[in-house]
């Protein structure tokens, strides 16, 4: 039986603890630069607190990219039951903000396929992305309409899209064996946006 995570509130930002701490630092300095105090003892001792600061910033950082990375798994097998246990996530990819830079992000492909550009080192697989423009572009517009909600397991399908080297949009190795269907794979990922499919 799996087990449902009952996280509903986001991970802590790793902001606040930096912030905190190197505004400590700062007081802790002027006040003892005020009152006199000098040298050694004092700037170790903001120095100190500082860089608590970026030790506490980068362990939420990490706890942080922990659980969404759970939360992302959870969410991509199992998206009919996944907002009781992960509201604060699928908040974040359903946002406003993340649907525009996903949304950017695919009209950025789109720009960098043109044949009228010439080819720089990205591993898009310009050629066969070419006539499929059309596709791309209903993605970044389907992403940009907040007028519709999206499912958020269709956001992670186009996070995949762009960021794992396997997906249809890179070129892919000569020796490999299963052929990539473009076409298919960019509608399947608009498909996964629907919510409810």
């Amino acid at each position: 039986m799996a087990v449902i995570h009952t996280r509903l509130e986001a991970p802590p930002t790793p902001l606040t603890p930096l912030v905190a701490l190197v505004a400590a630092a700062a007081a802790v300095f002027g006040i003892g630069a005020l009152a006199g105090g000098e040298g050694e003892p004092l700037l170790t001792a903001s120095i100190s607190l500082a860089l608590l600061g970026v030790v506490l910033a980068i362990r939420r950082w990490d706890e942080r990219r922990r659980l969404r990375a759970e939360a992302d798994a959870w969410i991509g097998r199992h998206p009919a039951i996944a907002g009781p246990s992960y509201g604060w996530r699928i908040a974040e990819l359903t946002s406003s903000r993340e649907r525009h830079r996903l949304g950017g992000s695919v009209r950025s492909i789109v720009g960098q396929i043109s044949p009228h550009r010439l080819p720089g080192a990205s591993p898009l697989n310009r050629i066969a992305l070419r006539s499929h423009t059309a596709e791309l572009s209903a993605l970044a517009d389907r992403l940009d309409d907040l007028d519709l909600p999206v499912a958020p397991a269709g956001v992670l399908a186009v996070r995949r899209l762009l960021t794992e080297p396997g997906s249809a949009l890179y070129v892919r190795p000569v020796l490999e064996e299963r052929p990539c269907d473009v076409g298919a794979e960019l509608d399947a990922v608009r498909a996964s946006l629907e919510v409810g499919a």
